[in-house]
């Protein structure tokens, strides 16, 4: 029996999405969801206020209508950079002056700590246009 090769299944690729490179990363720059309010304390911390969507259970159990998350100094340090203007290398650069960090150190602590945040929908990135890059 002959096998047609028009008639086989094709098998599905996975369609990974593009990474960016390096510099563009570098050159991206972390900006705050808007609908996150934040509040910094005395101490220097930052709280983060996220406010929940109201569903049928939470008003069945009555459960807080809000969820907080405290940052310590380092990652409230880095979330007030995240302002639009500062971009990531900016961003290691201060890291490596204030806290006396080697640049390879700030620039794997600081994109884990982003990669986090974007997860969590706290922030997004402005990626440089192509003339800038």
């Amino acid at each position: 029996m002959v096998k047609l090769p028009f008639f086989k299944k094709k098998e599905k690729e996975e369609k990974k999405p593009l990474q960016p490179s390096k510099e563009v990363i570098l050159k991206s720059k972390p900006i705050r969801n808007p609908l996150v309010e934040w509040k910094k304390y005395e101490s220097g911390e930052i709280a983060l206020i996220i406010k929940m969507k109201e569903t049928w259970l939470s008003k069945f159990f009555k459960t807080s209508r809000e969820r907080k998350i405290v940052l310590d100094k380092v990652g409230s340090f880095v979330w007030e950079l995240c302002d639009g203007k500062h971009t990531i290398e900016d961003i290691i650069n201060e890291l490596c002056k204030k806290y006396k960090l080697r640049p390879r150190e700030a620039e794997v602590s600081l994109i884990t700590y982003l990669n986090m945040l974007a997860q969590r929908r706290l922030v997004a990135f402005i990626m440089p246009k192509p003339e800038e890059r």
